[in-house]
């Protein structure tokens, strides 16, 4: 901003993910989080000024813990030298002009007059600053730049061991970093550092919460696998693809927030963003993230279920929508990483999050349309235990749809806010409701599908409905099941036993239990009894298994459908 100018505000694909997220680490190269570092910054013109980050600060009475220090800002080793080497030392050394001040966002239009805000002798005549060309901030005679919340400091030129100088901060808020060159000078370059420390540590004020709730997001992710793995151990004949499935987003779930809280107490440590770690924790989250959501969309589609397998068709789209999701899901995570440190323009902001939030309106849109198709299926097939467990999950979906929508459209009114306003609580939208949806979901899917004895009713079986033969109402009630559900079971090496050996057996079973009860039934009943008995036996197996079509392991035979077996 110049002076006397109108002022402005300042089954998976695999995808090139690398280039994106190496690109997204060069904006640690301008800022390393609460401490910031320039290195040979160019000055602005002369009588102009430029904002260069943003800090969020917590005062000693608000900080979230019982603090014992006040926060402060420190301005450390910073020096200017000129870019022209012909100018004279002793003239550099008397420049006063360039300075880098704190001061809150909120106070900026009021403090600085975009018309005039560099010092000039009658301002110093009239006591409103120290010394010609310095800021020039509105505020009362006689008071200094700390009582209207300014911490300004005045960079000198060729200096060998600049001091460092360091200000206590008395108020929270938005802090913005301003750079002013007052002077006519503007072929300079400055070096130095400005770090903030809030009274708990180096973690901005608008991040601190996530690291006791990635802390205890750990805890709950632990506990959750520690429980699953032990259902999964005692019944681990019986797990099916999606419980596997399950451990899967389980583990993703728990490194994510582990890495985001190592990630976060290490920048509170040291005042730094780790590089490494915040890569790490992204990819982590962008996978966790994809790959749940293709977990609910196979299953939704029967995977599992109804069907073996998909086709390559469908696996075709699956893995192109999982690659288009995981490159903008990575820009998203970075731009709302950034956001709000480097004043990202509100409209890069919004062109970041909608492509996501169109494609998981696709992705919802596939898997409600999948799960209603996959639920008439199960109702057709007369799979009543399997019909009421996607339809339990189908409630569950469309709640967490209604949040998260509400979660959102509040992200995007945040965006498109004052940047101080709300920023103690942004981490709760941001961040907080999407991980606790998602753990929601998460544990409703694991008591859903919990490991236990019988398992298998509702993985993917071979189903043979009995369409052919009306059932005798006179038949015993083990018989008056309509499909027969057979499992063929890999390395079984029971003996095979013809449909003609089952039919004599059955007869002469029946005749023997007769003979025990010491009936005396004449020959034309037992005739009229084998006749029966063959009918009986006729309508239970299928023509083709009677005619000796295909293996049949009367063993495994389960009579009565998904609901028991014998």
């Amino acid at each position: 901003m110049r002076q006397s100018r109108r002022h402005g505000h300042g089954v998976f694909g695999l995808c090139p993910v690398w280039p994106i997220v190496a690109a997204a680490s060069l904006l640690f190269q301008a800022s390393l989080a609460q401490i910031y570092t320039l290195q040979d910054k160019t000055v602005p013109g002369n009588r102009s000024l430029k904002m260069l980050y943003t800090f969020y600060v917590y005062a000693k009475k608000d900080a979230p813990e019982n603090a014992q220090d006040d926060p402060v800002v420190t301005f450390s080793g910073l020096v200017s030298h000129s870019t022209q080497p012909t100018v004279d030392a002793a003239d550099l050394q008397a420049y006063r002009g360039i300075q880098l001040s704190l001061m809150r966002y909120s106070d900026f239009w009021y403090l600085i007059d975009p018309r005039k805000f560099c010092c000039d002798a009658t301002d110093v005549a009239e006591q409103r600053c120290k010394e010609v060309n310095e800021l020039l901030v509105k505020k009362v005679t006689g008071q200094r730049y700390r009582d209207v919340f300014v911490y300004a400091h005045t960079v000198p030129f060729n200096v060998d061991y600049p001091q460092d100088k360091q200000r206590k901060i008395r108020e929270s808020g938005v802090y913005i970093l301003v750079y002013s060159n007052c002077g006519l000078r503007d072929n300079a370059a400055v070096s130095g550092s400005i770090v903030v420390k809030n009274p708990y540590g180096f973690l901005p004020g608008s991040e601190y919460y996530k690291m006791p709730l990635y802390s205890w997001l750990t805890v709950i992710y632990t506990g959750c696998a520690v429980a699953w793995g032990c259902l999964s151990l005692r019944w681990w004949k019986e797990l099916s693809n999606i419980q596997n499935c399950i451990s899967a987003v389980i583990f993703l779930g728990l490194l994510e927030c582990f890495l985001w809280y190592i990630y976060f107490d290490d920048w509170n440590q040291n005042g730094q963003r780790g590089q490494f770690l915040f890569v790490v924790a992204i990819l982590a989250s962008v996978t966790k993230s994809i790959f749940s959501y293709m977990l609910v969309l196979v299953a939704s589609l029967g995977w599992g279920v109804t069907r073996p397998y998909l086709d390559r068709t469908t696996i075709t789209r699956i893995q192109a929508l999982s690659c288009f999701y995981i490159i903008l899901d990575v820009i998203r995570e970075v731009v709302l990483s950034f956001q709000h440190s480097h004043s990202l323009p509100m409209v890069f902001v919004l062109l970041c999050l909608l492509p996501v939030s169109i494609l998981n309106g696709v992705i919802f849109y596939w898997i409600f349309t999948a799960l209603s198709t996959l639920i008439q299926t199960l109702k057709d097939r007369r799979q009543t235990e399997k019909q009421q467990l996607f339809e339990r999950y189908w409630a569950i979906l469309i709640l967490s749809l209604l949040v998260a929508t509400a979660a959102l459209l509040y992200q995007i009114f945040v965006t498109t806010r004052d940047v101080a306003a709300g920023w103690k609580l942004q981490w709760l939208f941001m961040e907080g409701v999407p991980h606790v949806l998602f753990l929601v979901v998460l544990v409703a899917m694991m008591y859903l599908w919990a490991p236990h004895k019988y398992s298998q009713r509702y993985a993917y079986s071979q189903q043979i409905d009995d369409r052919e033969h009306a059932v005798d109402t006179s038949m015993s009630a083990p018989y008056e099941a309509d499909p027969i559900t057979i499992d063929w079971a890999a390395g079984d090496e029971e003996e095979i036993v013809g449909p003609q050996e089952l039919e004599d057996e059955y007869l002469a079973e029946d005749i023997g239990r007769s003979t025990c009860a010491g009936s005396s039934s004449s020959s034309s009943a037992i005739g009229s009894m084998q006749q029966n008995s063959v009918r009986e036996i006729r309508s239970v197996f299928p023509a083709g298994l009677a005619a000796g079509m295909g293996p049949s392991k009367v063993g495994q035979a389960n009579l009565i459908g998904d609901d028991q077996s014998l």
